[in-house]
């Protein structure tokens, strides 16, 4: 597990609960910029983000982080308790959301969610509306439906977040990335999430 925050007692803090919680911190950060670094040397399950950080702001680092490892979970735990900032977070992969006014047992709560693949919005967290982007597809083959759970796939969001967000069940997510895998000819979620970002990229 990561902890990223700039100010130190907080951070502290944090990993002092979430190791009494009996979870492994085996990394912190201070900005943006060493969260990705330290995301990237470490891998670890769950990343615990703030928003407010210095050099790279926490939901750029968030997207930074699930594009180049789309199994590690973000939590964002934050003093922004408006929609505005849940939706970015959520728009760049994090699968939870508090704000730092949260009792210890939501945060927990966060984190154990996130670790099964759940998204966790705290209790006051605002829930933005889920309503679907209209996405260029990347493959044109894709019915309307299957392009929008494709485009957020290809952002790396895991399909809780993209049930969230198109007002879905996750068993009819998992069903559409499976017919994706069909239509496009992947073997895997990997290879499809790859095959999306260079059509993107093409």
């Amino acid at each position: 597990m990561l902890v990223v925050d700039d100010h130190p007692v907080f951070r502290r803090g944090m990993t002092a609960l979430l190791r009494a919680s009996g979870f492994d911190v085996v990394a912190e950060a201070a900005s943006g910029s060493e969260a990705v670094a330290a995301a990237a040397r470490e891998v670890p399950d769950v990343v615990l983000m703030d928003l407010g950080l210095p050099d790279l702001g926490g939901a750029a680092a968030t997207e930074r982080i699930t594009a180049a490892h789309p199994d590690v979970r973000v939590v964002v735990v934050t003093s922004y308790d408006d929609e505005a900032s849940v939706r970015a977070a959520l728009d760049a992969g994090a699968s939870g959301y508090v704000t730092k006014d949260a009792s210890p047992d939501q945060i927990v709560a966060a984190v154990e969610a996130a670790t099964m693949g759940a998204l966790w919005l705290g209790s006051g967290v605002p829930r933005p509306g889920a309503t679907a982007p209209t996405p260029a597809p990347a493959f044109p083959g894709l019915s309307p439906r299957e392009a929008a759970v494709a485009d957020l796939l290809g952002r790396g969001l895991s399909n809780p977040v993209i049930a969230t967000r198109l007002g879905l069940s996750s068993k009819t997510v998992a069903n559409y990335v499976s017919t994706i895998l069909l239509r496009v000819g992947a073997a895997d979620r990997a290879e499809v999430i790859r095959l999306i970002r260079d059509r993107r990229s093409g």
